[in-house]
């Protein structure tokens, strides 16, 4: 009896092994297979996938924010794209208007829209369904780097920086030119000046040498060029040839005029107006004449003169009596006595130092000579051979006999010379020859 309760135990324990064995088996034949690596979709939930491991699809969920795209088999950024709920239907690359930004637009991606941005400084072109430059501010709402004036303060500017403008302020004392873009210092254009049309001239009440022109909507002063006037009438600059302006007298250009409060001077009409000039020293303005004259007779400049020189004019040269190698000049009435160098005379014809011949002077006294004589009254080497000669006179070398050496005078000095090689000077010709033509 106990050995049949023990055998229908072990039948018992078998059989229920074996439909444990039988549901695994269906179980696993049930199940869906997979390669490793494999990753598919989970339907339920748009951020979770499922990855096969060991033959097995295993759920994975990706980070917070992103979604699970089928597409590219990767999780992305969620920009609408799972969070936001049903997301319109589209087809592959359709591209529409993103009502949110004129910068950007959306494109089909996957079946559902994506944001996707213009280049800088572009927008979306609703027409032609692409980006464009935009260079008329459509969207982005001005250029990069463009200016324009401040509506509320003339001191200030805006500039487009980022397709937005940004306000600038000029530097003290400054206002925004917007005729040429920049900051100028302001005359008055910004502060109060008078509107004006653009080029007009105006009277300037302050100064009659000047007016008032229209620059940028203000009257900016400026000056006419010198000895001129504005004229009212004409509305031109006019040379003030009357004193309209300057007060000066009338006068003919190039005249000359006694000047009352200098008699050594006088005035001359330059440009309409009368200009005080000077005379040359010891001169003056002889009304008479219209002219500065040497004022020998102390008309204008009281002076003291030596008697030889009062009643010479200036730089007069003469003669010394019984003395022919001296000379007298008179400088502003001042005489001033002077010597001819070495045994030269002077020529009251030429009035120059001469030789003695050509002067025919007799004063009973030798004329000075001497070996180092010269008319140049420097020292020079010489033997004295040339004293009393003219220029250009030559001599042999009397202390070498058939030498190429010799001397030619010069204001009285001896200067050395030497025949070419192979010539020797030749005495009785006074030229260099050939040796056989020299006599020694």
């Amino acid at each position: 009896m106990r050995g049949d309760k023990m055998s229908q135990s072990k039948h018992l324990q078998f059989a229920f092994s074996l439909w444990l064995a039988l549901s695994v088996l269906i179980g696993s034949l049930n199940a869906e297979c997979c390669q490793d690596g494999e990753k598919k979709i989970d339907e339920d939930d748009c951020t979770k996938y499922y990855v096969c491991c060991t033959g097995k699809f295993v759920q994975k969920s990706c980070d917070r924010g992103d979604w699970w795209n089928w597409a590219s088999g990767v999780c992305e950024k969620d920009s609408g794209q799972c969070s936001c709920g049903e997301t319109p239907a589209c087809t592959e690359g359709e591209l529409e208007v993103n009502p949110s930004d004129c910068a950007a637009f959306l494109e089909c991606v996957n079946g559902i829209f994506v944001s996707k941005s213009c280049p800088a400084q572009n927008y979306f072109n609703v027409t032609l369904n692409k980006c464009l430059e935009d260079t008329n501010g459509v969207c982005v709402g001005c250029v990069e780097g463009s200016t324009e004036a401040d509506s509320t303060d003339c001191t200030k500017y805006k500039v487009c920086s980022g397709g937005k403008l940004v306000s600038k302020s000029c530097g003290s004392g400054n206002y925004w030119n917007a005729a040429i873009g920049k900051c100028e210092k302001d005359n008055g254009e910004c502060n109060g000046s008078p509107s004006c049309t653009e080029g007009e001239l105006e009277e300037d009440p302050t100064d009659c040498a000047g007016y008032l022109q229209c620059v940028n909507g203000d009257l900016v002063s400026v000056k006419c060029p010198d000895k001129s006037y504005f004229n009212v009438n004409l509305k031109v600059c006019t040379p003030d040839t009357d004193g309209v302006c300057n007060g000066s007298p009338s006068c003919t250009e190039g005249e000359l005029k006694v000047n009352p409060a200098d008699c050594a001077g006088y005035l001359e009409c330059i440009h309409g107006s009368l200009v005080a000039r000077k005379c040359p020293d010891l001169n003056y303005f002889n009304a008479t004449q219209k002219k500065c004259i040497l004022d020998t007779d102390n008309v204008c400049i009281s002076k003291v003169c030596d008697p030889e020189c009062c009643d010479k004019p200036n730089n007069w040269i003469g003669p010394v009596d019984k003395n022919c190698s001296a000379f007298i000049q008179c400088v502003y009435g001042i005489k001033f006595e002077q010597r001819c160098p070495n045994n030269l005379q002077f020529n009251p014809l030429t009035l120059d130092c001469d030789f003695p011949e050509n002067v025919n002077c007799e004063d009973g006294s030798a004329p000075p000579s001497g070996p180092n004589a010269g008319p140049s009254g420097t020292y020079c080497e010489s033997q004295g051979r040339c004293v009393g000669q003219r220029d250009g006179t030559m001599f042999g070398d009397d202390s070498k006999t058939c030498s190429s050496a010799y001397v030619v005078c010069q204001c009285e000095c001896e200067v050395d010379f030497n025949c070419s090689n192979g010539l020797l000077y030749n005495p009785l010709f006074q030229v260099c020859d050939w040796p056989d033509n020299v006599k020694c």
